[in-house]
């Protein structure tokens, strides 16, 4: 080829780079051409005069005769019979795929443990199919004997189409009614609708199965719910995805498979209740609760306290920080949990949502299973395995006593359960990773960047928030709730002011108190005589007697009370009482005649016999009736 000046619309090739141009300018000031890709797919750009090479029309035409013979050549094959293979084009390409990697070692004179390692790695397949296609392959060296097969057709999956499948069910539902009605009744039913309508009825056996699946699915909605037939017979094609640690977090209780006891006077104390916070997409755990108490929003408080806090002083703490490391913390994303009540507390899914945790509930049974099996990492294969363990839902052998074999105390287990997390925080999946793994993937150092888990500006209010909470009055001599008198602390002067209470269960002897929207610490005002927890509380509570209600001493004195006050003349009736006699003494002394006045009338007499003198009317006598 010459190099020459070249015109505008010419076509040309590039010494630097591949491809066909156009030449669509030239640029005086730089002296060069301005050329674009034939495919237009490339902005246009300058080249030098001696980077471009025109094209030879001899070149040109024997390019032209070569794509018209191919063409030519291609229809013809397309008019050829073919043969049809009886390999669809994925298993063709996996079989070529897999004889890259099988016709090595049937070449190699010793085939070596680490070189079947890497080949299994390279297929994604074990042992004993890497041995089964190197055995094909030496029988018949060729890449049809590592075709891979075709699932077939699972037990009880039909091919024919929806129409049919209605069919079926408007039999079973009308033609197998009263005390007359058989299988096979829903049999004669499809083959005459598919009759009907010109279709190709399924065999016996097949409505047969298919009736016996509708009517265990009716049996089952009558017995347990139409809930309850959805979640055994429906298929769910969605579940949880996550593509890093703290998306998505599980939250579950369940009692401890083992028995703790009193660590002074070692008596039995009972099986206690675990709270724990698992992380979806790494398997970890988070943080947990162990307690006594019933779970509740209080324990799901403690547990969360810890998943969004360090480890590092929880481990000092307990004297494991020299042989244990726990690396998990932070705020997720979004919180998951069943339908328990005590998960999805009004003040708790209000304080997640406050702290930007979103809460989402749980789509049975497609979206759980996750917090439970890692109960179940705690419960069945480290806590079954303790002295004093007990396994739920297990029938007791004659004579067996979990109780009396229980050594362990509440912090025992507490210690031994941060040691099995631990423990199993280092232990692969089936993807190989461990949740440590899976966790530094998601945080650390990438790519020149720190990348830290979210945490909250202050955990322990979000611990409060969590909490149970009372709406009360400030009242004069304090915030009464529960029975429990508090200090006013900010509300000073302000009776009758509404306010919003927290208290912690494990210790009553403090509160909190809303006040500008920060909750305010407040003090018990007698606490040599409450309890400091909330059990030991109701406890005493529930011991006594109900309210009103007098012991024996008060009955007694309620006896004696009722004596005295037969007797007794209170102050109103004794003046009532004055006032009478004083008004009848004034009533008696008025018609009475003075006392000289009845001496002058009163005259001695001497007669001894003499009758007194008779005052007033003579009285009549008898025999004066014409008197």
């Amino acid at each position: 080829m010459e190099i020459m000046e070249f015109r505008i619309g010419e076509s040309v090739f590039s010494t630097t780079v591949s491809g066909v141009f156009t030449v669509i300018g030239y640029d005086v000031t730089l002296d060069s051409y301005i050329v674009q890709a034939s495919d237009m797919l490339s902005p246009p750009f300058n080249t030098p005069r001696d980077n471009i090479l025109k094209i030879n029309s001899e070149l040109t035409d024997r390019i032209r005769n070569e794509t018209l013979a191919e063409v030519e050549q291609l229809a013809q094959e397309e008019n050829e019979p073919k043969l049809v293979s009886r390999y669809t084009p994925e298993q063709i390409l996996q079989a070529k795929a897999r004889e890259i990697v099988i016709k090595p070692l049937h070449e190699a004179k010793k085939v070596t443990k680490a070189v079947k390692i890497q080949a299994m790695k390279r297929l994604e397949i074990g042992q004993s199919v890497l041995n089964d296609l190197l055995a094909r392959y030496r029988r018949w060296p060729n890449w049809e004997s590592l075709v891979p097969g075709i699932s077939g057709r699972m037990k009880g999956a039909t091919r024919f189409d929806q129409d049919i499948e209605d069919l079926i069910a408007i039999a079973a539902k009308e033609d197998h009614t009263g005390p007359g009605g058989t299988v096979q009744a829903v049999i004669n039913g499809v083959r005459g609708r598919c009759l009907a309508q010109n279709k190709k009825p399924p065999s016996d056996a097949t409505i047969r199965r298919r009736y016996n699946q509708i009517s265990a699915r009716e049996a089952l909605a009558k017995d347990k719910g139409v809930k309850a037939a959805r979640d055994k017979f429906d298929t769910f094609d969605h579940g949880s995805s996550t593509t890093h640690a703290l998306e998505l977090i599980h939250a579950d209780n369940s009692p401890l498979d083992c028995h703790a006891i009193d660590p002074v006077t070692g008596k039995w104390l009972g099986r206690p209740n675990l709270t724990i916070i698992v992380d979806d997409h790494t398997s970890s755990y988070l943080g947990f609760a162990l307690t006594f108490r019933y779970p509740s929003r209080n324990t799901l408080a403690d547990a969360m306290f810890m998943a969004v806090n360090p480890k590092d002083a929880l481990l000092a703490e307990f004297g494991l920080s020299s042989a244990f490391f726990w690396i998990q913390y932070g705020a997720a994303e979004r919180y998951r949990v069943d339908g328990g009540g005590d998960l999805n507390a009004k003040t708790a899914l209000a304080a997640l949502a406050k702290h930007n945790i979103a809460p989402e509930p749980r789509l049975r049974p497609q979206s759980g299973g996750k917090v439970e099996r890692g109960i179940g990492k705690i419960n069945p294969l480290f806590m079954q395995r303790l002295r004093g363990a007990i396994a739920s839902n297990r029938k007791m052998a004659r004579g067996e006593d979990p109780q009396s074999m229980a050594v362990y105390s509440l912090t025992d287990l507490f210690i031994l359960i941060i040691t099995q997390i631990c423990i199993w925080h280092e232990c692969p999946g089936d993807d190989g990773k461990t949740p440590n793994q899976k966790w530094i993937s998601s945080f650390g150092i990438h790519d020149g960047v720190v990348k830290i888990p979210r945490t909250l500006k202050d955990p322990l209010q979000f611990w409060i928030d969590i909490l149970h909470e009372q709406h009360v009055r400030v009242r004069r001599e304090g915030i009464l709730t529960l029975e429990l008198l508090y200090e006013v602390g900010p509300y000073k002067n302000r009776v009758g002011e509404p306010v919003r209470v927290k208290l912690d269960y494990n210790n009553l002897h403090r509160a909190w108190v809303e006040f500008e929207g920060r909750w305010v610490e407040i003090k018990l005002k007698n606490p040599d005589l409450i309890p400091k927890s909330m059990w030991e509380w109701n406890i005493q509570k529930k011991t006594g007697l109900p309210p009103g209600q007098l012991t024996i001493a008060g009955l007694l004195s309620l006896n004696e009370q009722r004596e005295l006050m037969k007797g007794l003349i209170t102050k109103g009736e004794r003046r009532r009482l004055e006032e009478a006699n004083e008004l009848q003494s004034r009533v008696i002394t008025s018609l009475s005649p003075p006392a000289d006045q009845i001496s002058k009338d009163i005259t001695p007499s001497t007669d001894a016999n003499s009758a007194p003198q008779q005052r007033g009317p003579t009285p009549p006598m008898m025999g004066d009736d014409d008197l």
